[in-house]
């Protein structure tokens, strides 16, 4: 996990001070999606993707060990594929597909879009594997961000920013652009955060690089809704339909115009991922 975790901030924090970040990570958040309190009706793969009948407890205890894997960057024995598939043919996310998964995600149903893309990393070869992994975490991120924890949605971008820049993609590339995108989100919480993490109530603590101080970043007001979404205007840069607005209550940090920053969106398809998988150049 240490190792994992110390590329969170992506050479945003001091080399020096990542480790006592990890070191407290593993205790503070659990990496795995926690599920929605209430799942849109409209979230259809959401509810395809789960357990039905006499062969959901069966097909649950599969995803629960492919999970497993996933989360260790391993890829599941193909018996556990053909198993599945014999119980519940009709319960695979792959059959929607990756323009399904790009719907879901624009949509901000990251915790559905999680499930389609995570069923599609099963079975895709590099370097598509290495693509859908790191949406696959941006998902999970944008996730935590939205759900008040702050440290887990750092991470999940993190690694998710890690496993987009191993690939060797043009800049006009929609994949490219994501990337970019979901880089600026991760600066701007980290930027917020260090403003911020070293203050209570009572007291404010430097952040002047130390380990006492990186070790309160992602933990400011966790639990709280310090991010929320609102439409984009005409000043804010981008096409983006949302952008993501830090604000909080405290008088201290009150803001005429409170820090923002645009809701990445994917502008991929299906054929986006054939061309990359077919054309890749290896550096």
């Amino acid at each position: 996990m240490a190792g994992s975790a110390a590329r969170i901030y992506a050479g945003l924090a001091p080399t020096t001070t990542t480790m006592m970040v990890a070191a407290t990570a593993t205790t503070l958040f659990s990496p795995r999606l926690r599920p929605p309190p209430r799942p849109s009706p409209s979230s259809s793969i959401y509810h395809l993707h789960r357990g039905r009948g006499c062969c959901g407890a069966r097909n649950a205890d599969l995803r629960c060990r492919r999970r497993l894997l996933t989360a260790r960057g391993e890829r599941p024995p193909p018996d556990d594929d053909d198993e599945e598939e014999e119980e519940d043919p009709s319960s695979s996310a792959t059959a929607a597909g990756f323009d399904a998964a790009v719907a879901l995600f624009n949509r901000g149903e990251y915790h559905a879009c999680h499930d389609v893309v995570e069923e599609l990393w099963y079975g895709a070869e590099d370097p598509a594997r290495t693509l859908l992994h790191g949406l696959l975490q941006c998902a999970v991120g944008f996730h935590h961000l939205f759900n008040q924890n702050h440290r887990g949605a750092m991470m999940e971008l993190g690694e998710g920013l890690c496993k987009l820049r191993k690939l060797n993609l043009h800049d006009d590339d929609p994949f490219s652009r994501f990337r970019e995108e979901a880089a600026d989100v991760l600066q701007f919480l980290y930027r917020t955060q260090k403003e911020l993490a070293a203050c209570t109530d009572y007291l404010c603590l430097t952040m002047d690089g130390s380990p006492s101080s990186y070790q309160l970043l992602g933990n400011f007001a966790a639990g709280q809704q310090l991010y929320r979404l609102e439409p984009a205007d005409d000043t804010d840069v981008g096409a983006s339909s949302s952008v993501i607005v830090f604000s909080v209550s405290d008088d201290r940090t009150a803001q005429a115009a409170p820090p923002r920053v645009k809701l990445p969106t994917l502008h991929a398809t299906e054929q986006n991922l054939t061309d990359l998988q077919r054309d890749y150049q290896y550096t």
